[in-house]
């Protein structure tokens, strides 16, 4: 059933990548489509970790811990993507979706091929790197579970961010929102219940059940991504 739910979680952000860059396509140069391009981007991040995680650490030659460590550097590329489009969603307010960017490199093009190197470095790199991931992983800060509280953190701040402008939203916005909060605050619950069960130690179950909570708060998430990016490419169809 882990096993089930990870694979489910998995296709579900791949579809859910591949419906968001449907809509963006739809969507052309406008605002709206900059605006998700970024949610794309996300998204995609997310796929991308499952990959990543599916290699596995003998594929990279590193410990278990190590591949740990750089799938969390993944996620907060995401969150940032993630925050990066909400903001520009939410700032969009009474403006004309309709207008074109003007900008001759626009900054969600950037973003995305910044995404795509940092992506390319962290599948070369873990090897090289791993005498210094191993140094942070004994050191007292990953003993407390730094890389768990910064996703618990970031991914809690984005969830409330659009939670609390929500009511601020055009149509778009309000369609997509609720599935996106579930999504990222079933996210932060994830690497909460990793500071608990694996750093912290506070709550005490089997290896299998720890990762089989962390599996349900995985795929909620990837069950409201795919649910707004339908609603995106409801509205974009339009």
């Amino acid at each position: 059933m882990i096993t089930l739910a990870y694979y489910v979680s998995s296709l579900g952000f791949l579809v859910a990548a591949l419906i968001m860059g449907r809509a963006v396509r739809s969507f052309g140069k406008s605002t709206l489509g900059s605006i998700f391009t970024y949610l794309f981007v996300g998204t995609g991040i997310f796929f991308v970790i499952t990959v990543f995680q599916t290699l596995g650490a003998d594929f990279f030659g590193v410990s278990d811990e190590s591949m740990d460590v750089w799938w969390h550097f993944m996620f907060y590329l995401a969150m940032f993507s993630y925050y990066f489009g909400l903001k520009a969603l939410i700032g969009l307010g009474t403006s004309d979706p309709s207008v074109s960017s003007q900008s001759a490199i626009a900054p969600e093009k950037a973003w995305a091929l910044f995404s795509a190197a940092a992506l390319i470095v962290i599948f070369i790199i873990p090897k090289i790197a791993e005498p210094l991931v191993l140094t942070y992983l004994a050191s007292p800060l990953a003993t407390l579970g730094l890389h768990h509280f910064l996703s618990f953190i970031v991914a809690g701040i984005v969830g409330s961010y659009l939670f609390a402008a929500k009511k601020n939203l055009g149509q778009i916005g309000s369609a997509i929102a609720t599935p996106m909060i579930i999504a990222i605050w079933a996210l932060a619950f994830q690497h909460f219940w990793e500071l608990l069960f694996e750093s912290w130690k506070v709550v005490i179950v089997t290896s299998e059940n720890g990762e089989g909570i962390e599996r349900i708060f995985l795929l909620a998430a990837a069950v409201g991504v795919t649910y707004a990016a339908w609603r995106l490419k409801s509205f974009a169809q339009r």
